[in-house]
């Protein structure tokens, strides 16, 4: 069929189109959306099949959640004072009783091992403050002493300087916990803050309830504030530029229908709501707005010159049904490139917007023309408009024709300088740095830095390979030295805690609490008995089945680190595992939710590299098949590839690190910046088949194609930069980034392109003579 059948068949069908396409689109929608939900988990990330998984569930069923609650707290007159004491003691004791809360560690009931003043032989564990009323002020200043120089409690429950103390609530272990449940355990302890605080005293809310918090923020912002100001801007856009009602429901009304048909699909395939696909509609009207304008603009133009509705309509349809076929097409293999990603994110964002982009493409291509022949608007004759767009479209490429060799060199040395920036670029997929340092949980993550210690928590988890092999002396003694070292080779730990601290503690007791004995013992019968002794005098719920799993096989040690970039973190990992390889008879892994991220960035690299590569050899072989032909493959490179250079480039130079919304970022260039390309040689090609020549044919495609490249273009760059105004980083990077790229690729395709064409030109003809 050819294409005017096809838009006459359209047109014949024209009010079935128009009533069934949306009809089917939202009853997918409505039939779906009760399927909706959010999910900040971490165990999105990663299939459940995955090592990376497997490896922390193995972590959690053994030693239980790693999901903490940080309350910390700062006096400059320091914490041991009784109110600021009874304050930390009230908070620790409702916070037990809080639902989700397995277990609460403070400076007020932490387990305090020590010689009976009555019995030296006994030794006793208590809450280290329990009366905090009847503490004489004498006894105050001997367990400040105590607090800030026990290695259980220095930088972990309290700061070297005294001045600081943090909460830890360690939450239950429940695959069941929902973002309400976080979200109502962050606002708990907000309230208990506000019942106990105390002036003078600074207080700040981290950890892992705080940061589904602030996730769940950012997503709900993305949907509710910056999706309506990208639609407001298109709409103000539209109607600037076409100055018509219809001009703005008709390429809004395929948007919109798209993102319907995506939001159904999505829901209707079980996916959920996250940081990666909530941008959907945002795309979406990247996608969308494209080919329902070019169809428009050309439409419109005709009908200027005096052409009927119908005849516009096939001409329109004629000129762009094959490019836009084409840019869908490529937009398709772009995004789903990102379906071999290992990040289910990704996977799932990749997948269900190449769908959009075909259906996209099929409402462009009968959903609008169709609602044109139905409504039949009266546009007026305004020959003298469009004899000046030709005008200025003749003198533009005149000007192009004149400046040919200036023009190519100068975007060579842009592109070669912006190039440059290539070896800055850091690949960083850290959660926590996705926020700026104005919000909130950045400011209270720096202040725990900066006052007491690290708030992430990197797991280590030694194999003993046998029942009770954490109690062997060489093990303890392994892991005392891995503590040593890792500490020393890494500035960024904070504080390291395990068993090993209160085996010498015990040892150290047992033997008159002199100083020489603060050391693992030699035997295991000791070590078992010390460990065994301790476990019985601890209170419920403080046992020791977190650091240990029940048939002692398995030695936690975990270390309380500052923010780390993914690459230290890896470096933290490889150096862990060379470690244990090296230095001793047993085996290690690092988990925890920060190795999470740490193992995000190797699989980002791989997306980028992977996704990115295969990208681009679909795209040019859809090029080939396209134009066959390799000159229109040579000159096309340039205006197609520069544009994700110049991307990569920028990231570079203004040290913007690369994260799964830039990841997003590169593959949507590809597809805008070939979709432009597309538009341009399409129309070109077709004028060079009527025999016009080189600059007639630039004129031809810029009348017919320019316009609608520069009017996308400004509507994405303004839309993509509303993400300018989000504290979130991987919205405002996308914006940042999206915009400077879109706005590149629009200038190489209006300049670049026509001037290699005309400088090839020149360089024919100069040869033939």
């Amino acid at each position: 069929m050819t294409k005017e059948k096809f838009t006459l068949k359209v047109i014949q069908y024209r009010w079935a189109i128009s009533i069934l396409v949306p009809l089917m689109i939202i009853a997918l929608f409505v039939a779906n959306i009760k399927n909706a939900g959010m999910e900040t988990d971490f165990d999105i990330w990663f299939d459940k099949d995955s090592k990376v998984m497997k490896n922390f569930k193995h972590f959690k069923s053994t030693f239980g959640s790693d999901d903490r609650l940080l309350l910390a707290m700062r006096s400059e007159d320091g914490i041991f004072n009784k109110k600021t004491l009874k304050s930390i003691q009230s908070i620790t004791d409702e916070l037990w009783q809080t639902k989700y809360i397995a277990r609460v560690d403070s400076i007020t009931n932490f387990q305090y091992a020590h010689v009976s003043s009555e019995d030296p032989d006994e030794i006793i564990v208590e809450d280290f403050l329990d009366d905090i009323d009847n503490i004489s002020d004498a006894d105050l200043k001997i367990k400040e002493k105590i607090a800030r120089t026990d290695t259980q409690t220095k930088n972990l429950l309290i700061s070297a300087d005294g001045k600081s103390a943090v909460i830890i609530a360690r939450m239950v272990y429940s695959q069941g916990i929902e973002p309400k449940s976080y979200i109502a355990l962050y606002n708990k302890a907000n309230i208990l803050i506000d019942k106990y605080k105390l002036d003078g005293v600074e207080y700040h809310n981290i950890g892992v309830p705080a940061g589904t918090n602030a996730f769940v923020k950012a997503i709900t912002s993305n949907v509710k504030t910056f999706l309506p100001m990208i639609l407001l801007v298109i709409i103000v856009l539209l109607a600037v530029i076409f100055r018509s009602i219809l001009s703005v429901l008709l390429p809004l009304g395929v948007v919109i229908l798209t993102v319907l048909f995506i939001a159904g699909l999505t829901f209707g395939l079980g996916y959920k709501l996250n940081t990666i696909t909530t941008m959907f509609p945002i795309f979406i009207i990247a996608i969308g707005i494209a080919d329902s304008i070019h169809i428009f603009w050309v439409w419109k133009h005709k009908r200027q010159e005096g052409m009927n509705n119908q005849d516009s309509i096939l001409f329109s349809i004629e000129k762009n049904f094959f490019p836009a076929f084409i840019t869908s097409l490529t937009t398709f293999v772009g995004f789903l490139s990102l379906g071999i990603s290992k990040i289910v994110p990704l996977q799932a964002f990749g997948l269900t917007l190449a769908s959009g982009a075909l259906m996209a493409f099929i409402l462009s291509v009968t959903l609008l023309p169709a609602l044109l022949s139905i409504i039949n608007p009266n546009i007026k004759v305004q020959k003298k408009k469009t004899d000046n767009l030709e005008n200025f479209i003749k003198k533009y490429t005149q000007f192009i024709s004149r400046n040919d060799k200036t023009i190519i060199i100068i975007f060579l040395l842009i592109i070669g300088i912006i190039f440059i920036g290539f070896k800055d670029v850091v690949i960083d997929t850290d959660f926590m740095k996705q926020f700026s340092k104005e919000t909130q949980i950045r400011k209270s993550a720096d202040f725990v830095e900066k006052n007491i210690g690290g708030t992430l928590s990197i797991e280590i988890i030694i194999d003993s390979k046998e029942p009770s092999g954490v109690n062997k002396p060489d093990l303890m003694q392994d892991v005392e030295n891995f503590n040593e070292e890792f500490k020393a080779e890494f500035p960024r730990v904070r504080h390291m805690g395990s068993l090993t601290q209160v085996v010498k503690k015990y040892h150290k007791l047992m033997n008159g609490d002199k100083e020489e004995f603060y050391k693992i013992p030699d035997s295991k019968e000791l070590i078992s008995q010390y460990m065994l002794l301790y476990a019985l005098s601890l209170p419920q719920g403080m046992g020791i089945n977190d650091m240990m799993d029940v048939n002692s096989r398995y030695l936690r040690v975990t270390a309380m680190i500052n923010i780390a970039s993914e690459l230290e973190k890896l470096e933290m990992y490889k150096w862990t595992q060379n470690w244990w390889t090296t230095h001793s008879n047993y085996t290690a892994t690092i988990e925890g939710l920060p190795m999470i991220s740490g193992h995000m960035r190797t699989e980002l690299t791989d997306t980028l590299i992977k996704s990115i590569s295969l990208a681009l050899v679909l795209v040019t072989l859809i090029f080939w098949f396209t134009f066959k032909s390799k000159f229109f493959m040579i000159v096309s490179t340039i205006p197609n590839v520069a544009p994700l250079f110049i991307a990569i480039g920028i990231t570079g130079w203004l040290g913007v690190n690369v994260d799964l919304g830039m990841a997003i970022v590169f593959v949507i260039i590809i597809g805008i910046a070939i979709d432009d390309t597309v538009h341009f040689l399409s129309k070109y090609k077709s004028a060079q088949e009527k025999g016009k020549n080189v600059t007639d044919s630039i004129e031809e495609s810029l009348l017919l194609g320019g316009n609608a490249i520069v009017i996308t273009t400004i509507i994405l760059v303004l839309g993509f930069g509303t993400f300018l105004f989000s504290d979130f980083s991987m919205y405002y990077n996308f914006g940042l980034m999206s915009s400077i790229a879109l706005s590149f690729a629009m200038i190489l395709d209006v300049l670049l392109l026509p001037a290699i064409l005309i400088y090839l030109d020149k360089r024919k003809k100069m040869i033939k003579r």
